[in-house]
């Protein structure tokens, strides 16, 4: 990360999963659970759920059953699927490692700088998640699914009057990085090692 920028920001927006915690293998292995009776169509449906990392859950269901099986998607199989996949991630997310040097990173800017969380997880299970860490404290503003990452960002800088030189996103996925892009933000990775590196950005 460019130290100058961040120190001169106003507000750092972060993305949770593989940002802040170490939880994309925990999430990518629920998607393998939910479809493992699934054989003939797995490659493809692992190809999609893990291209679209942005993509809320309940999309991506829908989106398995009726473009990839080709068969209904209805409340009763959407309440199985989302019960299914929360059962392999919430405690896990929860009790996932951090990204070695994060927390460190948001106690040394919680005092000097906004915190904003903003992440593809459902509001209420990142909430819950959030709770449950400990982390609420760190994040004036949090924003879960369903989010468009770069809207979400440009309606911020708007109504909080900030401009775009003063706002960093932090995230992990090239999705994040075109978030950035589109909004007219900072991205970096998530590298809050506190030597000098270089190659932070996509």
């Amino acid at each position: 990360m460019n130290k100058e920028i961040i120190e001169k920001a106003r507000t750092i927006i972060l993305d949770f999963d593989g940002t802040l915690v170490d939880s994309n293998d925990i999430k990518r292995t629920a998607f393998e659970k939910c479809f493992t009776n699934h054989s003939a169509h797995f490659e493809e449906i692992m190809a999609y759920c893990k291209g679209n990392n942005h993509t809320p859950r309940k999309e991506k269901f829908r989106h398995v059953f009726e473009n990839i099986l080709k068969t209904p998607y209805t409340a009763e199989t959407e309440k199985k699927m989302l019960e299914r996949y929360a059962s392999q991630t919430t405690e896990q997310v929860i009790a996932a490692k951090e990204i070695p040097g994060a927390f460190a990173f948001l106690d040394k800017y919680l005092p000097t700088k906004e915190l904003v969380l903003l992440s593809s997880t459902p509001h209420d299970i990142l909430l819950h998640i959030l709770e449950r860490r400990g982390m609420k404290k760190y994040f004036r503003t949090v924003q879960g699914a369903p989010v468009n990452k770069a809207e979400w960002i440009k309606k911020f800088i708007t109504e909080q009057n900030l401009k775009k030189e003063e706002v960093v996103f932090i995230g992990d996925s090239p999705e994040d990085q075109r978030a950035a892009l589109e909004s007219g933000v900072a991205f970096y990775l998530p590298n809050f090692n506190p030597a000098p590196q270089t190659g932070n950005n996509f």
